[in-house]
């Protein structure tokens, strides 16, 4: 027989705390003769042991039956300890007399703990039923004085774990009351309820069209940070995933298997660790291969791609092809289109064996492909087009998009996108008519329900929530991408052999060998990530791909000889051949008519004229800059340019507001100058400003403005300087975020600064030292506009205010 393991932990409860008392006293009795206690410890002892038995009974509200008969157990037993011992030692009877007790003792306590679990839930049941009444009351009370609906009937309360908030079912009166009818008024009840910022009321429908649900949060849980749960274990991306938590404890969902997705988000919102947690669930994917379009520096995907390329902390890189300029973009969405084509007749048998209704069965060795494309408002009309097409085109075969944009207009997101995109995020924004256009029909989103960077709504337009429901995404810390990223990078799939032998494809293999020399300029790469680089060949510019690329029937250079082609008989009427190069460019705006020769026509036969030839839609931003360009050192005001585009563009034109962003950017950008001297703030393009003679001269003078590195410009230096002293952060990173520029730029900007004598040499990655503190920031800059032939209206008009006043004062 084993022996016993004795446990003298604290006990968990009040019945092992009388147990163990009561193995004390029998204890203590046995060894009586040994220790010599007298009969008065044994009572002083087990007394006061009931008597705090009695006072937690009380405390805890236990029932009257069980408090006596816990009392009783602990009397019983003090007198028969003090007996013992003040008779011991003890005879067979007297211990046969002590066994019979604690039977008769045990017996009693099981059966009050039995009967008082039981009562107690009762009274737990009994107070939450009576909370829960009272609750349904004060809704139906609050439905007549707040919605004016009268008459409506509170069903159930479903109280949510931890005392977060509640659920209450509730029917409508009749007479075609729906949930519809209820918009917008979650607001007035939260104002009613008195509820602080972070809480919030919501609606839904409810089991059918007269029941509706009210979601209450209490208790504010989209202020705290909520970690990202350190879960690496592999997901589908045929399966929706969580990204973060609404306000009553359950999942946010995305989705980007059937569907696209959009996130609008503005600065400091949390838009970019948005990206990195979805990026992050899709790393977990094995059967998800994850492309990246970053035209202003890749900085969304480099943190996926770093731990692979510079520091050898994973084996692969969790995104597989980063786009990081315009023409890397258009090579892969060549390449994807392509993709989208192939797929639909070489997979088509093994979809009519899945029995999959013509959708792509994806796995680990036949991946999809999810292309997350960041700042949508700055890519050209032609790569904005190509997005749309693969959004129509690539459900089935499993090529999807994630777009992100910091507003939610139409310059950023055209119509299409915002179709077929039936996942829609918005973050936390100061004006809720920024949502308007995401959130269509649900203009009275309140910003109170989500006050702070990270959180945010999320909808579904078919899976649900089908209205912008609030919530708070996850925290994704840097630390935890590294990890991520050598937790995931084994699993990361491949291309599918048929999906790489499209006739991009032979280009894909060289991705890295392109993009890697940009984005670490003069850093020492891994060794996997060298070899990469190595033997990809020679490396050529995606531009110089793109123009030398077969192009598939019908489109580019096969043009001419399709419009060369004439139907038969048609060759002997005059003018049918071109007639009919012309109506195959109308159909195809990139095919240019060819005249074939034919026999001389008859002479009644007239000449058909060739038909005009459709032009592109126009894009109202690239209208927008060339007016502004051609306005010269006139510039525009956001209202004087908003009426010329009307006068242009008409109905089409975007709102004022709208407008006005477009020059705000751009004088963020560098592209033009704000010039708040007058009135009104007039925008001015930047080369068209140097050239006033109140402004820049035309001819920069003195020797820094000759050594300026190639693609450099003085205003660049300027505001860099400013912005490095002020912060007193020397850090190219930082430099290509806040002046959004390429990492290669930023990292020559950051050598010729070291020139100039503001910061230190570079330390590897660290942050360079500042040689310049911010009490001589005015003087330093009023020096190197000198320098570089910038007066105090530029210094202004580029926003460096405390340059500008000091050369005032002077």
């Amino acid at each position: 027989m084993s022996m016993r393991h004795w446990d003298w932990s604290l006990p968990s409860g009040h019945t092992t705390f009388l147990g163990y008392a009561t193995e004390t006293a029998i204890a203590t009795v046995a060894l009586a003769p040994i220790t010599g206690l007298p009969w008065q410890a044994a009572a002083l002892t087990l007394g006061g042991a009931a008597a705090a038995g009695t006072v937690h009974d009380l405390r805890v509200g236990t029932t009257i039956g069980t408090l006596t008969t816990r009392a009783v157990s602990w009397l019983t037993a003090s007198a028969w300890a003090s007996w013992a011992l003040a008779t011991a030692p003890l005879t067979s009877t007297g211990w046969a007399t002590g066994v019979g007790l604690a039977t008769i003792g045990i017996a009693a306590n099981a059966s009050a703990n039995r009967t008082e679990s039981t009562r107690s839930e009762r009274k737990k049941l009994l107070k939450l039923r009576r909370e829960s009444v009272g609750i349904l009351r004060d809704w139906e009370d609050r439905m007549k004085r707040v919605a004016r609906i009268e008459n409506c009937e509170g069903k159930e309360v479903e109280h949510w774990p931890g005392k977060v908030g509640y659920t209450v079912e509730m029917d409508l009166p009749s007479g075609g009351t729906n949930v519809d009818d209820l918009n917008g008024y979650g607001p007035k009840f939260a104002s009613d309820l008195r509820l602080p910022d972070g809480c919030g009321v919501e609606l839904f429908p409810g089991a059918n069209r007269g029941t509706i649900l009210i979601e209450v949060t209490l208790k504010d849980v989209i202020t705290e940070d909520i970690p990202y749960p350190e879960d690496y274990s592999e997901i589908s991306l045929t399966e929706r995933f969580p990204f973060g938590l609404y306000r009553n404890g359950e999942f946010a969902l995305g989705s980007l298997c059937n569907d696209c997705g959009i996130l609008v988000g503005e600065t400091d919102a949390g838009k970019t660790n948005t990206l990195r947690v979805v990026t992050a669930q899709l790393a977990r994917m094995p059967d998800a291969l994850i492309w990246a379009i970053d035209t202003t520096g890749g900085g969304v995907a480099l943190p996926w791609i770093t731990p692979w390329a510079t520091e050898g902390l994973a084996s692969a890189p969790i995104v597989d092809w980063i786009a990081h300029t315009d023409d890397e973009a258009r090579l892969m969405l060549k390449m994807a289109a392509e993709i989208i084509a192939a797929r639909k007749a070489g997979y088509q048998q093994l979809m009519r064996e899945k029995k999959s209704d013509n959708k792509l069965p994806i796995s680990a060795e036949i991946p999809g492909i999810v292309i997350i494309t960041d700042e949508t408002a700055s890519l050209p009309y032609d790569i904005k087009e190509m997005i749309d097409k693969i959004e129509q085109e690539g459900r089935a075969m499993r090529v999807r998009m994630l777009i992100a944009a910091l507003r939610a207009t139409q310059d950023a997101i055209t119509a299409m996108m915002k179709l077929m995109s039936k996942w829609r995020v918005g973050m936390t924004v100061s004006d809720p008519e920024e949502l308007a256009y995401l959130f269509p029909g649900y203009i009275k989103i309140d910003p109170k329900d989500a006050p702070v960077a990270g959180s945010g709504w999320n909808m579904h337009t078919r899976l649900g929530p089908k209205k912008p429901t609030a919530m708070k995404v996850w925290r994704l810390v840097d630390e935890l991408m590294d990890t991520i990223c050598a937790a995931t990078a084994g699993r990361r799939p491949k291309l599918d052999d048929l999906s790489a032998s499209v006739d991009i494809g032979e280009h894909y293999p060289q991705r890295w060998a392109r993009t890697l020399p940009d984005l670490y300029k003069g850093q020492k790469l891994t060794e996997s990530a060298q070899h990469a680089v190595d033997n990809a060949g020679e490396i050529i510019a995606a531009a110089t791909l793109l123009a030398s690329a077969p192009v598939p029937a019908g489109t580019g250079a096969a043009a001419p000889a399709a419009a060369a082609v004439v139907p038969a008989g048609f060759e002997g009427f005059g003018g049918a051949a071109e007639l009919f190069a012309a109506v195959t460019a109308q159909l195809d705006p990139s095919i240019v008519p060819v005249a074939v020769p034919t026999g001389p026509p008859p002479a009644a036969a007239p000449q058909a004229a060739p038909l005009p030839r459709p032009t592109r839609p126009v894009d109202p931003r690239e209208q927008g800059w060339e007016l502004l360009v051609a306005a010269g050192e006139t510039g525009y005001t956001p209202k004087l340019l908003h009426e010329a585009l009307q006068q242009l563009l008409g109905d089409a034109t975007p709102a004022q507001r709208t407008v006005g962003g477009w020059l705000q950017t751009w004088a963020k950008d560098g592209k033009a100058i704000k010039d708040d001297s007058g009135q009104y703030t007039r925008y001015i393009v930047r080369e068209a400003a140097a050239q006033q003679p109140s402004t820049a001269p035309a001819a920069v003078s003195g020797p820094e403005a000759a050594a300026l590195p190639e693609g450099i410009d003085a205003a660049l230096v300027l505001q860099a300087v400013d912005l490095i002293v002020s912060t007193q952060f020397g850090s190219a990173s930082m430099l290509q975020r806040k002046l959004r520029i390429g990492f290669a730029l930023a990292g020559n900007l950051m050598d010729f600064l070291h020139q100039l004598g503001i910061v230190g040499p570079s330390d590897g990655s660290k942050a360079r030292e500042i040689l310049v503190s911010t009490g001589d920031l005015e003087a330093t800059m009023m020096r190197l506009a000198d320098e570089l032939g910038y007066t105090a209206r530029d210094l202004g008009a580029m926003g460096l205010a405390a340059a500008a006043a000091a050369h005032t004062k002077e």
